[in-house]
């Protein structure tokens, strides 16, 4: 390259006064009809739902019906399921649930993933826990944490052991090791649903409705964090 240039392009709304009708009939009819798909009401919340640290309602429902999934899909069901904070984009409300919150909270494509994690390795995973301040977990483990380390963790009321294989469901994003999951690297064997973690939930929010149910979560000291 030996040379560039360019000029600076205000986009306001002066662009607005002499609209191409043909492209803006094209916008508006693929408009209409996404509008109608994401205002679709499949569930109601019982609550307001939130996404922080150490664990949060939202947090909560996600990584227990992410191990819901694995329940269902892996041979031998799931020993845990990982859920990142920041994987969520946005707040539930409570009330209606349409699609488009659905998609407004799991913004990213991102798929499930299940392994298969020597004891080991999963203490890692719950060291990092205790670094960040907690994140997504399901109900069946119990981690107590105090000045940035793991005091105590339990799975299913039992602590972990080293050459144990455990299976987890997460996301393909964290079983790169991404978002401080480096020990998910060393994962025994790893599989790619190519499931979407939005499909998931969409798919759990229908079903309880057909079952007459809402959609409920709870904070239950699953991660307790000492400063």
């Amino acid at each position: 390259m030996t040379e560039m240039s360019g000029t600076i392009v205000e986009m306001d709304s002066t662009f607005d006064n002499h609209p191409h009708h043909k492209m803006q009939a094209l916008v508006q009819s693929y408009k209409e009809g996404l509008d109608r798909q994401m205002n679709e009401v499949i569930g109601y919340s019982a609550q307001f739902m939130d996404y922080k640290r150490p664990e949060s309602l939202l947090t909560n429902f996600t990584s227990d019906v992410m191990k819901a999934y694995g329940d269902e899909h892996m041979p031998q069901g799931a020993d845990v399921g990982v859920m990142n904070v920041h994987g969520h984009r946005a707040t539930l409300p409570q009330g209606q649930i349409t699609v488009g919150n659905l998609y407004e909270i799991y913004s990213f494509d991102n798929a499930i993933t299940f392994l298969e994690l020597k004891g080991s390795d999963l203490k890692k995973i719950f060291d990092a826990y205790a670094r960040i301040g907690g994140a997504g977990i399901s109900s069946n483990v119990k981690l107590v944490a105090e000045g940035g380390k793991v005091k105590s963790v339990t799975i299913d009321g039992k602590p972990i052991a080293n050459e144990k294989v455990y299976r987890i469901v997460t996301l393909d994003y964290l079983a790169e090791g991404n978002d401080n999951m480096a020990a998910f690297r060393n994962a025994l064997s790893r599989t790619d649903t190519g499931v979407t973690l939005r499909d998931v939930m969409i798919a759990y929010v229908k079903e309880q409705t057909r079952r007459g149910d809402e959609v409920v979560s709870t904070l239950d000291g699953r991660i307790i964090i000492h400063k």
